[in-house]
């Protein structure tokens, strides 16, 4: 049986104390793992980031349609911050009219054409942020190719050189790392990677460990 190498050592620190300060001011280039297909748990997330501004969020969604994401949005407000949707789902299917906050597009097959679409996006409607959902559509970090590392190196150097500066000073990336355990983490040219874990259960589960607990005392 052959040994097996080490590759990589990832260090985690748990920021519950210090979760709402370092969320609060968030900038940069952030990649932001997460384990949630759903969307109202990236609204609670995106409400705890600099709360207090006034942000024009530039959002480019590969994973949820505008439809899905207002629907969301009406019992579940992003406060503070103005919303603008690129939709890659619907515009793959059929042909829609474009909104005053929501464009349909064809999603971008790479990280070269997801460049371009941030630019085009960022025309239409001058960010202060912008959140890519999600990178999951180009890479597997369980199980990366040196390809594919070389061209999201590229991205997240372009990113910063062309796109980042006085006016757009934070970009999210996300990634659904339910693909398997991330071997490779992008630590070169981003700021800051966090993890967003999402641990939900069953209303009845609830319901029988109490009924569970009244048999004991009983």
């Amino acid at each position: 049986m052959s040994e097996r190498q080490i590759i990589q050592i990832n260090y985690w620190k748990e920021l519950r104390k210090e979760i709402n300060e370092t969320i609060g001011n968030l900038h940069g280039i952030v990649l932001l793992t997460h384990n949630s297909v759903e969307f109202s748990d990236i609204v609670d997330f995106l409400n705890k980031v600099r709360k207090d501004e006034q942000l024009t969020l530039l959002y480019i969604s590969l994973i949820n349609s505008y439809s899905h994401i207002k629907k969301t949005l009406e019992t579940k407000p992003l406060h503070s911050k103005k919303l603008f949707v690129i939709d890659c789902v619907s515009g793959f299917l059929i042909e829609l009219q474009d909104k005053i906050d929501c464009v349909y597009r064809k999603p971008p097959h790479n990280f070269e054409e997801m460049k371009e679409l941030i630019l085009k996006g960022i025309k239409l409607s001058n960010p202060d942020m912008i959140v890519v959902d999600s990178l999951s559509q180009f890479i597997n970090f369980s199980m990366p190719r040196d390809t594919e590392l070389h061209e999201l190196y590229k991205f997240l150097k372009s990113l910063r050189e062309e796109i980042i500066g006085i006016t757009i000073d934070t970009i999210i990336l996300l990634y659904d790392d339910k693909l398997g355990i991330m071997k490779k983490l992008p630590t070169l040219f981003t700021d800051m990677i966090l993890k967003l874990e999402v641990i939900k259960e069953e209303p009845g589960w609830q319901g029988l460990g109490l009924n569970a607990q009244k048999e004991r005392e009983s």
